[in-house]
């Protein structure tokens, strides 16, 4: 399985089936991954730092400087999107970097990936409320699928994660495009599908 390495803050535009030409933001270190999953399929590889700290992973005012900079000398992208080495919602200034960029370019629409993990947290709610398009993913609803695939922090459940998950939906107005990677000889047996559907219902 391939590694994407993420050299810079801001890379792209690249082009997304879903969101055109769109400008990636990553939050988080290049020279390790940083995340509270350790998913078996993911294309940025092993976890090197498997946490569920927030924190200021890379520095607001370093991403001000080079978002600036970008739009300044470049065409307007389709969408600007949070996403990269690792999951977003982990930097505690992604809000900060939501906001200025709709005072920048209000025309250009925020979109946030990530792993829905720390839904459950009112912050990290209310940092992303600003994004017009949210797309988490949801790959197993019953505890021993979601260790299996997502081989999560031990102190992630995924009871939790839907629960914070219903929470988002029920406060955010913004679009959601929730993401299941189906696996299969894991999570495509019918308990399993049938767990989903039973946990898509609940989050609406």
């Amino acid at each position: 399985m391939p590694t994407f390495l993420f050299e810079d803050i801001i890379f792209g535009p690249v082009e997304s089936r879903r969101l055109g030409s769109s400008l990636g933001i990553n939050l988080l270190p290049t020279d390790k991954k940083v995340c509270n999953f350790d998913c078996v399929y993911c294309e940025c590889g092993k976890t090197s730092h498997l946490t569920l700290e927030r924190k200021e992973y890379v520095s607001f005012e370093t991403v001000k400087k080079e978002l600036t900079h970008f739009l300044a000398h470049h065409a307007r992208p389709d969408y600007t999107t949070f996403s990269g080495s690792g999951k977003p919602t982990l930097n505690s200034k992604i809000g900060d970097v939501i906001r200025f960029l709709k005072d920048r370019v209000p025309d250009v629409p925020v979109a946030v990936l990530t792993n829905s993990t720390l839904f459950f947290q009112k912050q990290v709610r209310s940092d992303i409320e600003n994004a017009m398009v949210v797309i988490p993913s949801l790959d197993a609803a019953t505890k021993k699928m979601f260790n299996k695939i997502n081989r999560p922090s031990p102190l992630l459940h995924v009871d939790k994660i839907i629960d914070g998950l219903i929470q988002f939906r029920q406060e955010y107005t913004g679009k959601i495009w929730l993401e299941i990677f189906i696996i299969p000889g894991m999570n495509d047996t019918i308990t399993e599908l049938t767990a989903l559907k039973q946990a898509i219902e609940k989050i609406r």
